[in-house]
């Protein structure tokens, strides 16, 4: 009986999944290529028999062997992040004057800390989720005073309810407030007083210099959360694979990996001209479309890593598909049949060998979902890179 001689290797992306891989990320497959003996390029001939059912000569039986196992398959895919603190929240002044005290890049903001001075007038950090839009004073009421009320008695101040009115026992707090921190004791409290920010962070990025005078809508300094956070950004095609509340993890640089949650996804304007390539549908006349929008996402660690690698690029990874309880056999294991298709080279008990055809599934971490006749748990096969 004749034999044909082949060179076999592991099948490579574009050979096993047709589909489009979309720009900004990568497929992790681990360990899906042959391994190199002496050198890059290196290639393994096999010789297969045209007849796959006939038994293989005991003497050429492969000198490298793996088991066919049952295990759960996850496939995983990586997408390029930048590790910081996120995007900063611009603090704007509300008056005019000159900027006599600033605080400290980096120092920490939480509710009660003074973040400058304006003609030595302290502006203060509460926290809360409506931005000071006017000036408080008994008979006020609303949300925003009960966020000032909120932060007072958080703060230790008492003698009032915390609510939504603005009584004159609120005032009187609020005296004894200011007279701590150094202010004018009007009893009022207006957006020349306070900023109010959604959680306490820290300081990022001053944008004025001691002795500066400032107008209002001035920007003096920004604030992000004290959280570190991957900043990354992804087609908006891909957005599902990574949606709010998905856990990933975060491959580090040195091969340190983090946990982490996505804890933002936003479609915003694409401005980096990548989707705009003048054709038909690109958006080249300036009209919107598909090519015209990202995704940029947020990953929140879920405990601090050196701060050392802040502003370093790291890897976001994602599993996209799982296979359960399925049978596996090591990449490296397939054989390129001569008909087409792929096989394994099934190791009998006496020693003698038979190439059998398979049907492959899902490939991940340098393994590969099999299935087939002659194919069960435990079964022995040759396997590659010997």
């Amino acid at each position: 009986m004749s034999q044909g001689i082949i060179m076999s290797r592991p099948p490579d992306e574009s050979e096993l999944d047709a589909d489009d891989r979309p720009r900004r990320r990568r497929l992790l497959w681990l360990a899906t290529t042959l391994v190199v003996a002496g050198g890059a390029g290196a290639w393994y001939w096999f010789a297969i028999r045209n007849d796959t059912s006939a038994p293989a000569d005991a003497s050429t039986g492969p000198a490298a062997t793996a088991e066919v196992a049952r295990e759960t398959l996850t496939r995983a895919e990586s997408l390029t992040g930048t590790l910081g603190y996120g995007t900063p929240l611009a603090v704007k002044a509300k008056g005019d004057g000159t900027v006599t005290w600033l605080a400290a890049q980096e120092s920490a903001v939480g509710r009660g800390t003074e973040l400058y001075r304006l003609n030595e007038q302290p502006v203060i950090a509460v926290i809360g989720s409506v931005p000071m839009y006017r000036e408080l004073s008994p008979g006020a009421e609303g949300t925003d005073v009960e966020v000032i009320e909120q932060n007072l008695s958080e703060l230790g101040y008492d003698g009032f309810t915390v609510d939504d009115e603005y009584t004159w026992y609120t005032a009187q707090a609020v005296r004894e407030w200011q007279a701590d921190i150094g202010a004018e004791r009007t009893g009022t409290v207006g957006p020349t007083d306070v900023v109010v920010v959604p959680q306490a962070g820290r300081v990022d990025g001053i944008k004025v210099a001691l002795g500066d005078t400032v107008a209002p809508d001035t920007e003096v300094l920004g604030i992000t959360t004290a959280d570190q956070i991957v900043s990354l950004e992804v087609d908006v095609a891909d957005r599902g694979l990574i949606d709010v509340g998905t856990a990933v993890s975060v491959q580090l640089p040195g091969g340190q990996e983090a946990a982490g949650t996505v804890t933002s996804s936003t479609v915003v304007e694409d401005t980096s001209g990548e989707g705009d390539d003048g054709g038909e549908g690109g958006g080249g006349d300036g009209d919107p479309g598909a090519d015209d929008t990202i995704t940029e996402v947020e990953v929140t660690l879920t405990g601090p890593v050196d701060e050392a690698l802040i502003g370093a690029p790291v890897d976001v990874v994602v599993d996209v598909e799982t296979r359960e309880d399925v049978l596996v056999v090591p990449v490296n294991a397939l054989l390129a049949l001569a008909g087409g298709g792929f096989g394994l080279e099934v190791v009998r008990a006496d020693g003698t060998t038979d190439i059998v055809a398979v049907e492959t599934g899902m490939f991940a971490n340098g393994k590969v979902e099999v299935s087939g006749a002659d194919i069960a748990e435990g079964t022995v096969v040759g396997a590659a890179g010997r």
